[in-house]
C-alpha cells in the first residue's frame, strides 16, 4: 500500500473473461485495455512505446507521445509495452509508473498448442453471433435452468456447420473477419448505420497511425460492438466488461445522451425538437444516391517543365506585402550586380555554401541594407572564436507614438537593467552574455533530470547556469517552478554543497536580490562582515543603492540603514549611512576650481593637521561626482607629496580605511579595483571563496573582460591560471567558465544522453544534413609551419654547435626543432649526417634527458617512422603497451597505416601483423589484425537503409543478446566508412534508446572497449579525442611524458587548433595552463613552441601607485 497521501499506480487491465490456456499478456486487436487507479480525482496518462509518461510535455517536436486516457481502447498487432502513471487534478502529486507488455494478434490468429483443447476465441465469438435461439447443440437455451459460462459446455468447431443464418450473424460474422472496431468512428463515412436488427453492418473507421487504436477524445465514447447494450440477445457490456451467452432484457430507462452529442442532435434538426435515438437510426439508413464516376480521360502527354527564366530586371520591386515579388527584385539585381562586377562574380562563385543561419532587413534611411549569414559547410556555426566587437553606443532617436492603441510585444532583456545603472557609462564588456539557441523549458528538463535520482550531474548543471544570462536564468527558475512545482534554488540547496552551491545559488538570484542577500548575510548573527558592506555600498551607483533598499525591505521586511547604524559603530557608521542615502551627484561636469578648493580641505583635513578631520573626506568622498573627484585627485597631488591613496594610509585605519581606499580605486579604475580585490582572495596561503564568488557572479556580466585585462597587468599572469591553480572540482569549472564565457560546450550533443534525445526529435533529411555537414573535409590548423628562408645547412651547424663541447645549448636546440615543419626536420637530419658524419638523433639522445630528448627524438623522424618507433617499443620487450596501438592503429587512415606498417619492415626487419598476433590475443588481437588490414571504405557517402540495418545488427549482437557478439560491433567499425557509421550511431540511438559509447561500456571491457570507444571518438570528433589523450597524459600525480609526447609531435602540423579549443571547451583551462602546471623547464619551452604558445615570463616589480 502507498504511504498516506501517496497516489496509488494505475492499474492496467484487459476487458475480457478469463480464457484458458490463453496467457495473460497475450491478447488480440479486439481487446479493450482499461486503465483506473483506487485514488479519487486524478488524471490518467500513458504511452504504447515504452517510454516514461511525461503529463506536462506531451507532445515533442510536434508529435504526441504522452495521452491522457478517457476511455477503454484497443492495441494494434504487435509487442506492446503499455506505461501510465495516475496525476493528482492540482498536477503536484503522482504515482509510481505501471508497465505492462502485450503480445497483440490479428483477429483470429491467438493460436494454442493443443488445438483440441476446448477454448474461446475469436473464431468462437463468430459461431456464438451466428447461432440463433434454436441451436440447442452450441448455445444456451432460454429457460429457467439460467447455465452460464461455467457449468455450460463450451462449444466445439464443426467442419460444415448447419447453423441457419441470419442477416444479422452474417453482418457479424463480415465484421469480424474484416477488422476489429475501432474506439472511434468517423462521422463522413456511414453509408448504412445501426445495428439493433443485425441488418446493416457497422461502419468500418479508417485506421489511426500509432501503436494503439484509441477512444474518440472528442466527447462523445463509441460503443465498440456498434450497439447499445440488450439491443443483441446473447451479449451484454456492463462496467467494461462484456459477457456472452446471457440474454439480457431490454433496458427500461431511456437512452441518455452526453452533452456534445445533445448539441450534435439539436444542431442537426432545424425545429429544435427532440429527436430520438430511432430517428437518428432511421435518418442514417436512408440509401444514399450512388456517386457515379466520372468518365476516364485518356493520358495527357507528358509535358517537361520549361527551363527557369532569370527574373526580369525592375526599376522598383511590386512591394505592397509582395515578399515574393520583392525577393525576385533583388535577386534580379545581385544577378546583375555579380555580371558588371568580376571581383564579387569570382568571390561568391568560389566557395560551397551551405543553408542560410540568418538574414536581416534594415532601413538605413536613405537605403535599406539585407545581411545573409549562409552556413560553410563542415564548420558548425559558433565553433570558431571571433575577436569581440566593440560597439560604439549611439542615442537613437526617440520614436512617434503609434496612432493604434496597440501594443507591441516586449522581447526579453539582454542583460539585467540593474547592471544598466553603473556609476558611469563606461565601454565594458562582460564575459557571460544571452545564449542565441535559448528555450526556458528545455534548461529546466535538464536541471531537473540533472538533480533527479542517485547522484548529481554537475557538469550539466554548469554548462546551463554559466552560460546564460541573468534574464534567461531568472526565465528558467519561473519554468521550473511551473513545470514541476519545486523552486530551483532549493532544489540546488539539497543537492550541491560547498562554494560551488554557494556560486549556482547567486547565479539563480536577480542581482539585487543577490546584494542585498549579500548585506544581510553580512549583517545578522553574530558579528558583522564589514568587508561585503564596503565591497556592495562603496562601488554601486545612486539606483542601484535605491533598488538594494527596495529589495532589502521587501525579502526581510527590513530597513537596511536601520541594520547598519545597529551593526557598525564610528565614522564607518557615518560613511555608510552617507552612502545609503544615494545622493552622490551624477553630473559629467567637472569644475577645476572647486576640485581645487576640495584638494585643499583634504590636505587640511589630514596632513596639514594634527590628527585627521574625518568628516571631511567623508563630504567630498560621498557626495561629489567621479569625475569631479578624479580632478580633486589630480589636483591634491600637485600640493602634496602624496597621492590620495598613500594620504589615507597615513591618516585612516581600519575599516574606515578600507572604504575610503574603495571608494578612491573605484573612481580611479573600477575594473583595476575588482582586479586587485581578486588577486587579494587567491594571494598566499588558502583562498577567500566569498569573496572570490561574490565578484566573479556580480561582474561577469558587466566588465569582467576588463577586469581580466587589469588583473594580467597587475600580476603579469591570466586570471584562469590564477583560478586554476587556487581551487579545483566543480568549484573551479563554474567559476572559470563565468571568468572564460563563449558559447557553452557542445559535448552534450555528440554523444549520451543528449545525443540521443536530439536524434528522436530530428526528421531523417535533418539527420541526413547532419552526417553531410560532419563529413565535409575540415580545414585544420597547425600550429607548426614551414619556416621562411629556410636554410637547412645553417640549422644543421646551429644544432652542432649547441651540442658541441662542453654542456648543451638546450634554447638553441629548441629555436631549431621547435619552429620547422616535420620535412624540414627530416631534410636537416640528413644534412648533419653529410657534414658531420653523425646520426642527428643519436647526438641528441646523448645530450638530453628525459621529456625532452623523448619529443626531440621524435621530431627528427617522419611520420611513418615515428609511428613505427611507437610500435615497435610498445611491442618489444616483457609485456605489451596495449594503449600505444589503440593511440596509433585506432586513429589512423588507411594510407598511414601503410606507410607505417612499410616503415615497421624497413627499420626492424619483421612484419607488424606477425608482431601484434604475437603478442595479442582474443577480441582485441582480431580487432588490431582488422585495423591493419587497410580496407576501411573511405567513400562519403553513406546508405540510410544500410545504417539501420547496421544498428539492428549491433542491437541484436550486444543489448538484445545473453551476452555479446563482439565479432558483429568488429565488422561494423572497421569496415564503414566514417559517414556510413556516423549515420549508424544515430539509427542505433532511435533504435535502443542509447548511445553506442554506451552500449559499448556496458558490453565490453578492458582493452577492446578502450580499442572500440577510440574508433567511434575519432568518428565524432578526432580533436576533441585527442584534447582527452592530452588531458589524461597530465592528470593526478606524475606525467606520462611519452603519451604527451606522442599526441604533440604526431598533431602539432595537423590539427592543434582545433585540439587547444576543444580542450578549453572540455576542462575549462587552456591547454598552457595545464602544461605550465605539469611540465617545466626547457621541456616546457619546447611543448610551448609545438603547441604555438609563448611562456609567460615573470612579471616585473613596479612602483607602488594606486593599487599596491
Amino acid at each position: 500500500m502507498p504511504s498516506a497521501g501517496a497516489v496509488c499506480p494505475p492499474l492496467i487491465v484487459p476487458v475480457r473473461r478469463h480464457v484458458t490456456g490463453l496467457a495473460t499478456n497475450k491478447i488480440d486487436t479486439t481487446t479493450l485495455i482499461e486503465i483506473t487507479t483506487e485514488t479519487p480525482d486524478c488524471k490518467l496518462y500513458f504511452t504504447s512505446d515504452g517510454t516514461k509518461p511525461s503529463p506536462f510535455q506531451r507532445k515533442i517536436g510536434g508529435r504526441e507521445l504522452t495521452f491522457k486516457y478517457s476511455a477503454p481502447f484497443t492495441l494494434k498487432a504487435g509487442k506492446r509495452t503499455l506505461k501510465a502513471v495516475a496525476v493528482t487534478r492540482d498536477g503536484i502529486k503522482e504515482s509510481d509508473v505501471m508497465t505492462k507488455q502485450f503480445v497483440v494478434e490479428d483477429v483470429g490468429q491467438v493460436k494454442h498448442a493443443d488445438s483440441t483443447t476446448d477454448y474461446y476465441s475469436t473464431e468462437d465469438y463468430t459461431s456464438f453471433f451466428e447461432s440463433s435461439d434454436l441451436d440447442t447443440d452450441t448455445t444456451c437455451k432460454s429457460s429457467s435452468s439460467a447455465c452460464t459460462l461455467k457449468n455450460k459446455r463450451k462449444p466445439k468447431r464443426s467442419k460444415s456447420p448447419t447453423r441457419s443464418k441470419s442477416p444479422m450473424r452474417a453482418s457479424l460474422r463480415s465484421s469480424l473477419k474484416k477488422s476489429p472496431k475501432e474506439a472511434w468512428a468517423s462521422s463522413h463515412t456511414f453509408d448504412n448505420f445501426g445495428a439493433e436488427d443485425g441488418r446493416h453492418s457497422p461502419p468500418q473507421p479508417p485506421l489511426p497511425e500509432g501503436p494503439f487504436n484509441p477512444t474518440n477524445y472528442s466527447g462523445t465514447q463509441i460503443n465498440v460492438w456498434g450497439a447499445p447494450p440488450g439491443s443483441w440477445p446473447g451479449m451484454n457490456a456492463n462496467n467494461g466488461a462484456v459477457t456472452f451467452g446471457v440474454p439480457v432484457p431490454n433496458n427500461p430507462y431511456p437512452t441518455q445522451t452526453g452533452f456534445l452529442t445533445e448539441n450534435m442532435i439539436s444542431s442537426c434538426n432545424p425545429e429544435n425538437r427532440h429527436v430520438t435515438v430511432g430517428d437518428i437510426r432511421q435518418m442514417m439508413n436512408k440509401q444514399r444516391p450512388a456517386i457515379e464516376e466520372p468518365p476516364k480521360e485518356p493520358p495527357k502527354a507528358i509535358e517537361l517543365p520549361p527551363a527557369p527564366k532569370e527574373p526580369e530586371l525592375e526599376a522598383v520591386s511590386p512591394g505592397n506585402g509582395d515578399f515574393k515579388g520583392n525577393i525576385r527584385h533583388v535577386y534580379a539585381h545581385m544577378l546583375e550586380f555579380a555580371k558588371n562586377n568580376k571581383d564579387f562574380r569570382l568571390r561568391v562563385a568560389e566557395p560551397k555554401i551551405g543553408r542560410m543561419h540568418e538574414a536581416k532587413f534594415e532601413d538605413e534611411g536613405d537605403g535599406y541594407r539585407i545581411t545573409l549569414v549562409m552556413g560553410k559547410p563542415g564548420v558548425p556555426r559558433g565553433s570558431l572564436r571571433k575577436p569581440p566587437k566593440v560597439e560604439t553606443k549611439t542615442k537613437k532617436p526617440p520614436t512617434p507614438p503609434s496612432s493604434t492603441g496597440k501594443k507591441k510585444k516586449e522581447t526579453p532583456p539582454k542583460s539585467d537593467p540593474y547592471f544598466a545603472m553603473e556609476t558611469e557609462d563606461l565601454s565594458v564588456e562582460g564575459t557571460v552574455k544571452p545564449y542565441d539557441k535559448f528555450n526556458a523549458e528545455q534548461d529546466a528538463e535538464v536541471l531537473r533530470g540533472a538533480m533527479k535520482g542517485l547522484g548529481t550531474d554537475e557538469d550539466a548543471i554548469t554548462n546551463i547556469l554559466a552560460y546564460r544570462s541573468n534574464p534567461q536564468r531568472q526565465e528558467v527558475r519561473t519554468s521550473f517552478k511551473t513545470m514541476f512545482g519545486k523552486d530551483l534554488i532549493e532544489e540546488l540547496k539539497s543537492e550541491l554543497s560547498g562554494h560551488y552551491l554557494d556560486a549556482c545559488k547567486g547565479l539563480m538570484m536577480a542581482p539585487v536580490e543577490f546584494d542585498a542577500y549579500q548585506l544581510r548575510k553580512a549583517i545578522k548573527g553574530l558579528g558583522t562582515d564589514e568587508d561585503v558592506l564596503i565591497e556592495i555600498l562603496c562601488t554601486r551607483s545612486n539606483a542601484q543603492i535605491k533598488e538594494i533598499i527596495k529589495t532589502y525591505k521587501t525579502l526581510f521586511n527590513k530597513d537596511l540603514e536601520k541594520d547598519i547604524i545597529g551593526d557598525t559603530s564610528g565614522h564607518l557608521k557615518r560613511l555608510l549611512v552617507s552612502l545609503v542615502q544615494a545622493n552622490r551627484s551624477d553630473s559629467k561636469e567637472v569644475d577645476r576650481n572647486k576640485a581645487r578648493q576640495d584638494a585643499k580641505a583634504l590636505l587640511d583635513a589630514g596632513e596639514g593637521k594634527w590628527g585627521t578631520d574625518e568628516s571631511r573626506f567623508n563630504v567630498i568622498l560621498v557626495t561629489r561626482s567621479y569625475p569631479q573627484l578624479r580632478a580633486t585627485f589630480d589636483e591634491y597631488e600637485k600640493i602634496s607629496k602624496k597621492n590620495m591613496v598613500e594620504a589615507l594610509k597615513s591618516e585612516m585605519s581600519g575599516d574606515l580605511l578600507r572604504g575610503m581606499l574603495t571608494i578612491v580605486r573605484c573612481v580611479r579604475n573600477k575594473a583595476a579595483h575588482f582586479a586587485y580585490q581578486l588577486q587579494k582572495t587567491m594571494k598566499g596561503m588558502g583562498t577567500d571563496d566569498d569573496t572570490l564568488v561574490r565578484v566573479v557572479v556580480s561582474r561577469c556580466e558587466i566588465d569582467m573582460v576588463q577586469i581580466k585585462e587589469e588583473f594580467q597587468k597587475l600580476t603579469g599572469q591570466t586570471l584562469e591560471q590564477f583560478i586554476a591553480d587556487d581551487i579545483s572540482g566543480d568549484y573551479r569549472n563554474i567559476i572559470l567558465a563565468l571568468v572564460v564565457g563563449g558559447p557553452p560546450p557542445n559535448t552534450a550533443s555528440k554523444s549520451g544522453k543528449g545525443f540521443v534525445e536530439a536524434v528522436k526529435h530530428k526528421t531523417e533529411e535533418e539527420l541526413d544534413e547532419e552526417v553531410r555537414m560532419e563529413t565535409e573535409n575540415i580545414t585544420e590548423d597547425p600550429t607548426v609551419k614551414p619556416a621562411e628562408n629556410f636554410n637547412a645547412e645553417s640549422d644543421a651547424e646551429a644544432l652542432r654547435k649547441a651540442m658541441k663541447g662542453f654542456g648543451t645549448d638546450e634554447q638553441a636546440i629548441i629555436d631549431v626543432l621547435g619552429y620547422r615543419s616535420n620535412a624540414q626536420r627530416v631534410e636537416i637530419v640528413k644534412i648533419y649526417k653529410t657534414m658531420f658524419g653523425k646520426d642527428l638523433i643519436k647526438d641528441l639522445e646523448g645530450e638530453l634527458s628525459g621529456g625532452l630528448k623523448v619529443i626531440c627524438r621524435g621530431l627528427c623522424m617522419s611520420p611513418e617512422n615515428f609511428d613505427a618507433m611507437c610500435l615497435n617499443k610498445a611491442i618489444k620487450g616483457l609485456g605489451t603497451d596495449e594503449q600505444v596501438l589503440v593511440e596509433v592503429i585506432c586513429t589512423r587512415s588507411n594510407e598511414q597505416i601503410r606507410k607505417f606498417k612499410e616503415a615497421y619492415k624497413t627499420l626492424y626487419g619483421n612484419q607488424l601483423e606477425e608482431d601484434i598476433a604475437g603478442d595479442t590475443s582474443g577480441h582485441f588481437k582480431r580487432l588490431l589484425i582488422g585495423l591493419l588490414q587497410a580496407n576501411r571504405d573511405e567513400n562519403k557517402e553513406f546508405d540510410r537503409n544500410k545504417a539501420k540495418q547496421d544498428a539492428q545488427a549491433m542491437h541484436e549482437a550486444g543489448e538484445k543478446k545473453w551476452g555479446t557478439d563482439e565479432s558483429r560491433f568488429n565488422v561494423i567499425l572497421v569496415a564503414r566508412s566514417y559517414a556510413q557509421l556516423r549515420a549508424t550511431f544515430q539509427e542505433y540511438a532511435k533504435l535502443a534508446n542509447k548511445d553506442i559509447e554506451d552500449t559499448l561500456k556496458s558490453e565490453m571491457s578492458g582493452d577492446l572497449l578502450q580499442g572500440m570507444l577510440a574508433i567511434v571518438r575519432c568518428i565524432r570528433g578526432k580533436a576533441s579525442h585527442f584534447a582527452t589523450e592530452l588531458y589524461k597524459s597530465m592528470k593526478g600525480l606524475g606525467t606520462d611524458d611519452d603519451r604527451l609526447c606522442r599526441v604533440i609531435v604526431s598533431r602539432c602540423e595537423v590539427d592543434m587548433v582545433q585540439i587547444k579549443e576543444e580542450f578549453q571547451k572540455q576542462y575549462k583551462q587552456t591547454l598552457g595552463m595545464f602544461l605550465a602546471d605539469d611540465i617545466s623547464g626547457d621541456y616546457k619551452n619546447l611543448c610551448f613552441a609545438l603547441i604555438g604558445e609563448s611562456v609567460a615570463k615573470p612579471a616585473k616589480k613596479e612602483k607602488k601607485g594606486w593599487f599596491s
